[in-house]
C-alpha cells in the first residue's frame, strides 16, 4: 500500500511538468548534422566493398585466364608437329565459361625455336585482353640423328 502511495505522490501534475522541463531532446540540427555524417560514412563504405567486388572479379578473370593460356601453350608443345608461324584462334571451356585465345607464333633469332604468345579475351570481339601468356617452343627434331 505504501507502494502505491509514494507512486500517486510521483504522478501527480506538478511532478510530471517538472520532469519534462528538465527532459532532453536533439535538436533538429543534431540530427540532421547526424545523419549527414552517417550518410558520408555510408557512402565510403559502400564505395570500397564495390572497388573490393571489382579488384575479385578482374583477379579472378586473369588468373583463370592465365590458365587458359597455359593450357593452350601446353598443348602446343606436345603436338607431334612443330608450331608454323602465322595466327590461331580458338575457344576454351573453363570454369563455367568461354574464353576466346589468340596464339601468334613468330620466330625468332634462333632458327629452331619459335616465340608463341597467346591473348585470352572474354568476347572473341574484345579489343582488351584479359591476360596474354609468352613461351618458347624448341623444334623436337634437335638433337635426333637421321636414321
Amino acid at each position: 500500500m505504501i507502494y502505491f502511495k509514494i507512486l500517486i505522490e510521483t504522478m501527480t501534475s506538478k511532478n510530471i511538468t517538472r520532469m519534462n522541463k528538465s527532459a532532453k531532446a536533439f535538436t533538429l540540427l543534431e540530427v540532421l548534422i547526424a545523419m549527414a555524417i552517417f550518410s558520408t560514412a555510408a557512402i565510403g563504405l559502400i564505395s570500397n566493398i564495390t572497388k573490393y567486388q571489382e579488384s575479385q572479379l578482374t583477379a579472378s578473370q586473369r588468373t583463370i585466364g592465365h590458365l587458359v593460356a597455359m593450357n593452350k601453350l601446353a598443348e602446343t608443345r606436345l603436338e607431334k608437329k612443330w608450331p608454323s608461324v602465322g595466327v590461331t584462334r580458338g575457344s576454351e571451356e573453363m570454369a563455367n565459361k568461354t574464353w576466346y585465345w589468340l596464339q601468334t607464333v613468330s620466330k625468332t633469332t634462333e632458327q629452331n625455336l619459335r616465340r608463341v604468345e597467346i591473348e585470352v579475351r572474354l568476347e572473341p570481339e574484345d579489343e582488351l585482353k584479359v591476360t596474354s601468356f609468352i613461351g618458347f617452343i624448341a623444334n623436337k627434331r634437335i638433337g635426333k640423328s637421321k636414321r
